[in-house]
């Protein structure tokens, strides 16, 4: 019976990078410590942080504590009043010309 590589059908692409030798000897000994091949141990711990980075960069998952979450949901559920400061910087807000037309970058440089 011949043994199928699940890995076989998945396209891979190649990464390489030139470090210092201080650098390839601290990656060299945390991947014995953890048992697995140098290569293995690179692509598993750049790419738990490649994901972590692009989930804060995009906001996705958000973890509060038990205390925080029950303000926040306190919070959505009765609103404070907005105060003056509030008031004068959603006047000012107004003011600022904005048409669908304008693209991002029109509409950012409008709001610096």
């Amino acid at each position: 019976m011949s043994r199928v590589n699940a890995n076989e059908d998945i396209q891979k692409g190649r990464i390489t990078a030139r470090v210092p030798l201080n650098v390839q000897q601290t990656i060299q000994k945390a991947a014995e410590l953890t048992g697995v091949p140098v290569n293995a141990y690179m692509v598993q711990v750049v790419h738990q942080h490649a994901l972590e980075l692009i989930d804060w960069y995009e906001m996705k998952n958000i973890v509060l504590s038990a205390s925080d979450s029950e303000w926040f949901i306190e919070q959505l559920a009765h609103p404070r009043q907005p105060n003056a400061k509030l008031k004068r910087a959603l006047a000012a807000s107004k003011e600022i010309p904005y048409h669908v037309t304008d693209n991002a970058s029109t509409t950012e440089s409008a709001h610096r």
